[in-house]
């Protein structure tokens, strides 16, 4: 007769998926994933290294599940907040500076889902993650350049260059996951980051003075 689970054992089954995840987010927050390995996860969570693979078919496929649950949880816009103004200007300043804010504010979280080496598998969801917020502000800016706040641009282009700025100029030179910085610190690079990307993307005026000699 061929085995059934009954729901007291899903039940367990469930709970143990749950434990594992629990632990193995803890870990990518302390440490980042580079340091998550089976054995680590079994210490953590006081499973067997065996329970371990019954939930997950590989270590990439558990880090996968990882970076989706984390993303989904954490570092996430409120589109509330941000279309309290009708004025795209506006909602581009309350975005830019919820971006900004929670990725610093996040510490090695932020460095492990925005830039630390992963897996290709894991890759693809940090790249969904990316395009999410790329998204919401490509918004913001067509909105923008309907209402005539913007100059003509590419949405896409602007709101890509966005989130580079908070990988390439921020979170890699900075090294999160080995640096303190106090929060005044941290607040300034905040507004700093707000006020390059406002100019940017909601300058308004004569270009010509860009181009003369």
């Amino acid at each position: 007769m061929a085995y059934r689970p009954t729901d007291k054992t899903r039940a367990h089954m469930a709970a143990q998926r749950h434990k594992l995840l629990s632990a193995a987010e803890q870990l990518v927050r302390e440490q980042g994933f580079g340091k998550l390995t089976i054995t680590k996860l079994a210490n953590k969570s006081g499973l067997a290294v065996g329970s371990v693979y019954k939930h997950f078919k590989s270590k990439d496929d558990l880090l996968e599940q990882v970076y989706k649950d984390l993303a989904s949880n954490n570092l996430t816009l409120d589109s509330k907040q941000i279309l309290v103004s009708d004025n795209a200007k506006e909602q581009l300043s309350a975005a830019l500076e919820q971006f900004f804010s929670q990725a610093l504010m996040a510490d090695k979280l932020s460095y492990a889902l925005f830039y630390e080496a992963i897996p290709p598998a894991v890759e693809t969801q940090r790249q969904a993650f990316k395009a999410n917020y790329a998204r919401t502000f490509s918004q913001i800016i067509k909105q923008g350049m309907s209402q005539q706040l913007f100059l003509t641009q590419e949405p896409e282009l602007s709101a890509n260059a966005v989130v580079g700025i908070l990988t390439e100029s921020l979170l890699i030179p900075l090294n999160w996951q080995h640096q303190q910085m106090p929060t005044f610190e941290r607040i300034k690079l905040i507004q700093q980051c707000q006020q390059f990307c406002l100019r940017a993307i909601s300058y308004n005026g004569d270009e010509t003075s860009f181009f003369e000699h």
